[in-house]
């Protein structure tokens, strides 16, 4: 009855939990393989919004939009060449996150917010750990895929957990279907005395 779902499950399955293994087995080369498919999109992406920026330019002489877009294409070239950049970046963000964590403490604790210092505890925490993505970036791809091989893993399971639901579900459809049909046979011996 749900063959296809079925099928569809099992694949899915199968390829989330052999990449959650893979990124444990080999995470450098893993994260390296996802920041170069992140480079790829960010190339296509920044390509397309040129031209598309291109083209409304000449009217409006955009060129903001048209250097956001030719920065990206720069951007996406930088990771495919440098995939650990995936790294620094993410950390640099993060380290910014973090400064702006700490910084808004100061003025929870104006306001009298009860926890400001827990926020602030977070704040400084979340400062070490983008400090330390750019300053090791190969510890944090590593780190990376090893998170993301726990997700993958998840979704695997998760995908089989599905399958046996829907077993049951099939099963459900096959025992009201198998009771319409007595009924239907008693009704009609019932009829015909």
């Amino acid at each position: 009855m749900f063959k296809s779902s079925k099928i569809s499950l099992i694949v899915r399955g199968i390829v989330f939990v052999a990449l959650g293994i893979l990124c444990f087995c080999a995470p450098m080369a893993t994260m390296e393989f996802f920041a170069k498919m992140v480079g790829v999109v960010i190339i296509i992406t920044g390509t397309v919004f040129f031209v598309l920026e291109y083209k409304s330019a000449a009217r409006s002489l955009e060129t903001m939009r048209l250097s956001a877009s030719v920065l990206m294409v720069i951007l996406g070239i930088l990771i495919m060449i440098h995939p650990e950049i995936i790294a620094i970046l993410l950390g640099a963000f993060i380290l910014f996150e973090g400064i702006d964590f700490t910084l808004n403490t100061i003025k929870y604790r104006r306001a009298g917010a009860k926890g400001w210092w827990l926020i602030l505890l977070l704040g400084l925490a979340v400062i070490a750990f983008g400090a330390w993505s750019i300053f090791v970036p190969e510890l944090t791809a590593a780190t990376l895929s090893i998170l993301f091989g726990i997700a993958f893993i998840g979704i695997g399971i998760a995908s089989f957990t599905a399958l046996a639901g829907l077993n049951r579900v099939e099963d459900y459809f096959e025992a009201a279907k198998k009771a319409l049909e007595d009924k239907e046979e008693f009704v009609e011996t019932e009829v015909v005395k």
